[in-house]
């Protein structure tokens, strides 16, 4: 099986635990039950195991952890947690989800022996919120490292304080542990005030900094990272905050013999595929994403080589037709538009449905926007547009047509609003941009300018795949390329 499909016995994907030991990438997942839309059954989660040599590659393991029975404390679900291999076993902390006990979130253990079959510490849970400061009920996803710098393993947990503003009290709960069987509690390692429950923490240092990575479902969902010189912060805000989106989820990493740091997310379904229903816990897992510090605190996204290579196994015919304004070919990788003061576009014939399109875009004299076309009509008036913004500094995908107001958007549950994936992107003229956008049956998936990545599902069928535009500046695009896996 592809990573970027879902597993053969047809579940929807969850939360990644994705974990490297002795050459072998394990992704451990949460499956989400068949036939189910609704919490509380959608979240009656099991553990499931698939690993690879090469990151495209995988191969179904049988799943490691299952809900329990009766009033079992993960009756209602193995949620989200960790895995590590220290005192001669391979370790899984894990959330146990018992949803009428006087603590429904609490963090368990599992150990194994061979990375296969694990059992679960009779001695679960090993640890429950302490009520003087937490509430009993966001008490998740546990993350454990060991710390080399303090020389000791760090836990860190989702959690909420017990007191102040309501939809503001999550934090990152640090225990601390010298040997895996007794964890003693140090207390808040992060307390941004800004969001309901930092979900599936993590951390760890790339360079002179630190990361604590963690996602948030409320305000502006996403996965975020915050920067420090020190384990325990203060934690800064990047300028290009986020792995990728508020449609790659949950993003979870690992680090591999060469020393990459790789994320793994899904990217959620929507009700009876269909762009206007409802986004649902549980989906497909998007491409993994490559993160490299940039120095200063930010880190930028790519693909990771292997990914790339897997993509580019085919090449693909192609051909062009233009729409509107001044463009101009040059052979088959190369087009120019010359559109001051107006509009010009035009679409891409590919031979395949399926595919990667790559192309280094430099635009000139730009007073407002220009990229690409994605699943548009003729007028690109519905659709999708990848559009570096002058102004902004920013690149987007919009989609069209756009609400006449976000607020309205939000109210109709259309909750993505205008701009479905938006990040700062600084740029000036004559500045070279890659592009790499991969469009498959329902998924759009473009790594920008090897420094940030959009993820974003969309059903609808549209007659034109991808193609061009400008806005009120001159662009070149060359180097046009079309592959496929």
């Amino acid at each position: 099986m592809s990573i970027f499909r879902r597993l053969s016995n047809g579940l929807s994907c969850g939360d990644s635990i994705p974990f490297y030991h002795d050459g072998m990438y394990h992704l451990f997942f949460l499956s989400v039950p068949e036939n189910t839309v609704r919490y509380p059954e959608r979240v009656r989660n099991t553990w499931q195991h698939v690993v690879s040599k090469n990151l495209v590659e995988w191969e179904e393991m049988q799943p490691v952890l299952l809900p329990g029975d009766g009033t079992k404390l993960d009756q209602d679900g193995c949620w989200t947690g960790s895995v590590i291999y220290a005192e001669g076993k391979y370790h899984i902390f894990y959330t146990g989800y018992h949803i009428d006990s006087e603590f429904p979130q609490t963090i368990c253990h599992a150990v194994s022996d061979d990375c296969v079959t694990f059992e679960k510490d009779l001695n679960n849970p090993i640890i429950v919120p302490d009520i003087r400061y937490y509430e009993n009920i966001d008490w998740r996803d546990p993350y454990i490292f060991y710390n080399e710098e303090e020389m000791e393993y760090w836990m860190l947990i989702a959690a909420r304080k017990n007191s102040g503003p309501s939809n503001r009290r999550g934090v990152v709960v640090l225990y601390k542990s010298k040997d895996l069987q007794e964890f003693e509690h140090w207390g808040v390692i992060y307390e941004p005030w800004h969001t309901n429950c930092p979900e599936c923490p993590e951390m760890y240092k790339m360079g002179e900094y630190w990361y604590l990575v963690y996602s948030r479902f409320s305000e502006r969902a996403q996965t975020i990272y915050r920067y420090s010189k020190s384990p325990y912060g203060p934690w800064r805000t990047p300028k290009f905050d986020g792995i990728d989106n508020r449609r790659f989820y949950a993003a979870k990493s690992l680090i591999d013999n060469r020393g990459r740091r790789i994320y793994f997310a899904w990217t959620p379904e929507r009700e009876k595929q269909s762009d206007d229903e409802l986004w649902q816990t549980g989906g497909d897992f998007a491409i993994p994403h490559q993160a490299i510090p940039m120095g200063d605190g930010n880190l930028k996204i790519v693909m990771p080589e292997e990914i790339e290579k897997y993509f580019q196994a085919q090449k693909l015919k192609h051909s062009f037709n233009k729409k509107l304004g001044n463009i101009k070919m040059y052979g088959e990788k190369a087009l120019e538009i010359l559109s001051v003061g107006t509009l010009s576009y035009g679409f891409f014939e590919v031979e395949q449905n399926n595919f990667m399109m790559e192309c280094n875009i430099k635009a000139s004299d730009c007073a407002d926007y220009f990229g690409l076309t994605i699943n548009t009509d003729e007028d690109i008036d519905n659709g999708y547009l990848l559009a570096f913004n002058r102004a902004t500094q920013a690149v987007s995908i919009n989609k069209l047509p756009a609400p006449l107001d976000p607020f309205w958007a939000t109210l109709s549950g259309k909750v993505d609003g205008p701009r479905v994936c938006e990040k700062s992107f600084p740029f000036k003229d004559g500045d070279i941009i890659n592009v790499k956008c991969i469009l498959t049956d329902s998924m759009i998936e473009i790594f920008i300018g090897e420094m940030i990545a959009f993820s974003y599902r969309t059903y609808r069928k549209m007659p034109f795949r991808i193609g061009v535009f400008a806005q009120d500046c001159n662009v070149e695009f060359h180097n046009i390329t079309f592959t496929r896996e």
